[in-house]
């Protein structure tokens, strides 16, 4: 079922992506964003009042949660919806990819979660490697102007704050109730993202489209109310680190579905960056790297 529900989780998130550059169309980004998790959370109230979930909080949970949902959803999601009104799909994927390095780099050396070894380091610069090799193409025909750079470097921070999230959530709120978990989050986060977006974007002028309309509400009900409700139960099961991984799959399967909706040609060198992925995914769950120096072959 682990395996199931992170298989799950890689599909959904892969098909994000295009999705929020739909949802740009109609949307400035951090009201797209706000509009995407208040959906969200019309559907995950009916589940938690049918299933009688608690959303009882005490006062250090509520602290906890309010940091993680601000590094969440105003510094993550907010900064990947800015930043990708600048950058194609497969550059925002590119700079995203960051978030399982900083989500190592948070687990092991600020909140220590987790023991992290050099075969996990190695597995994760060479999953990010083949992320740069699969979006090759696009990185290079980039122009990198002022609101390029900006773009990206929002993405990169984002993951940072997401990933800063997640470590806090694993280490302190596994307790909770996963839907309670990600229903109070996600309050709180929309009420971030409102915020933000009524003090400083204008209102929209047009009339969204139903393109544009179904996007969101894909976003909001299955790649948030329900993924977000899959990973954090995972999360009481998996580690930070692993669960990161996933960041590494979406792109492929963005890929691959590119290719199956628009029939866009796969270059042999995306599957060579794939290869390399999965390599390095592999290697970040393998204890092979200290059998082999227990034994000190050599």
């Amino acid at each position: 079922m682990q395996i199931a529900g992170f298989l799950f989780l890689c599909i959904v998130w892969g098909t994000t992506w295009i999705a929020i550059k739909i949802s740009l169309e109609g949307f400035p980004p951090f009201t797209s964003a706000s509009i995407r998790f208040a959906m969200a959370l019309c559907i995950l109230f009916p589940y938690i009042k049918w299933h009688k979930v608690s959303l009882r909080l005490n006062k250090n949970q509520v602290a906890l949660l309010a940091l993680s949902a601000f590094l969440m959803y105003a510094l993550d999601y907010g900064l990947i919806y800015w930043g990708e009104q600048y950058l194609s799909a497969g550059v925002t994927a590119i700079f995203f990819a960051t978030f399982a390095l900083f989500t190592a780099l948070w687990s092991n050396f600020v909140f220590r979660n987790e023991r992290f070894r050099a075969n996990k380091l190695i597995g994760l610069l060479l999953g990010f490697a083949g992320i740069v090799v699969v979006f090759f193409d696009q990185l290079i025909i980039t122009h990198f102007s002022s609101r390029v750079i900006a773009g990206s470097a929002a993405v990169v921070l984002g993951a940072a704050g997401g990933a800063m999230s997640i470590v806090i959530v694993k280490k302190y709120l596994t307790n909770i109730n996963p839907a309670s978990l990600a229903f109070n989050q996600m309050l709180m986060g929309f009420v971030f993202l409102g915020l933000i977006a009524l003090l400083f974007e204008p209102r929209p002028t047009t009339v969204a489209s139903l393109k544009i309309w179904l996007a969101i509400l894909y976003l909001g009900g299955v790649g948030s109310a329900l993924a977000f409700g899959l990973y954090y139960r995972l999360l009481q099961q998996m580690s930070a680190i692993t669960l990161s991984l996933i960041i590494y799959i979406t792109p492929v399967v963005a890929l691959g579905a590119d290719y199956l909706y628009y029939g866009t040609v796969v270059h042999y060198r995306s599957v060579i960056g794939m290869v390399v992925i999965f390599l390095g995914i592999a290697l970040t769950q393998s204890d092979a790297w200290y059998y082999l120096r227990s034994k000190r072959i050599r």
